[in-house]
């Protein structure tokens, strides 16, 4: 089968801003173009209803008129409106890889499109508390500085990469670990799986948890289990010294 050409993108540029289709639909001033003969698409802003301040890479959407094809995606993450369907470009980036219509090396993509989106922003914890306090009509508190994640916790050749460890869980015998990735320090996380790892009479076994939302984390997954030979390589010395300090492997009988 002929690979597909490598100029296929997706490329993505500022553009002229325009006006909002919708209340809770906002234009970017981002322009996506892909495939061939190429299309050209704006990105627009999801705006959640219970807190319109929150902003990360799953609020990008794109109106119907400019998806081609059928993809699955999350109905929450999407947004109907007077003027069309917007639906969220991860899941469809996700379907254009997996069709060859986008053949862009998907780190080179995401880092040409994260330093034109918003900055990330998440609810607080003090936010939580004033919506429950008022009933939802809290306004929101202004953002707080994002904290890094940790470096060193994974193997070298992945955080040169920009993977990280953001988290993990040590429960009944088995930790999980939150993985994202990072086209920059301070850039925006794109989430790539939960990686639980679990006690066996053969040692420690990996493995990824529910597969997720459909999405771009789906093919970061990919070229993370290739840059790692098995799950458990992932973690470097450290990693291991943390993360599995509180798992026994299983005698073997």
């Amino acid at each position: 089968m002929k690979a597909a050409s490598p100029d296929l993108g997706p490329f993505f540029s500022p553009a002229k801003p325009q006006p909002h289709p919708g209340r809770r639909v906002h234009d970017l001033g981002i322009q996506m173009q892909w495939g061939r003969p190429q299309h050209t698409a704006r990105l627009y802003r999801n705006i959640r209803d219970w807190a319109p301040q929150i902003f990360d890479f799953d609020c990008v959407v794109i109106h119907e008129d400019d998806a081609r094809g059928s993809f699955e995606y999350q109905a929450l993450m999407a947004r109907k409106t007077r003027v069309g369907t917007f639906y969220p470009l991860t899941a469809y980036m996700q379907a254009q890889y997996a069709g060859r219509a986008m053949s862009r090396n998907i780190f080179a993509a995401l880092a040409e499109l994260d330093p034109l989106m918003p900055p990330e922003r998440h609810v607080t914890e003090m936010e939580i508390l004033d919506l429950c306090r008022t009933l939802g009509k809290a306004k929101p508190r202004p953002p707080e500085p994002q904290p890094e994640s940790p470096t060193g916790l994974l193997a070298e050749n992945l955080e040169v990469r920009g993977f990280r460890l953001d988290g993990s869980v040590t429960c009944d015998g088995r930790v999980t670990l939150n993985i994202s990735w990072f086209s920059r320090p301070g850039g925006h996380p794109c989430f790539v799986g939960i990686l639980e790892l679990r006690p066996t009479e053969g040692g420690i076994a990996g493995r990824w948890r529910l597969p997720g939302p459909r999405g771009v984390n789906h093919l970061l997954r990919r070229e993370f289990e290739q840059m790692c030979d098995g799950l458990v390589a992932c973690l470097s010395p450290e990693g291991h010294r943390r993360c599995l300090a509180g798992i026994a492997l299983l005698r073997q009988a």
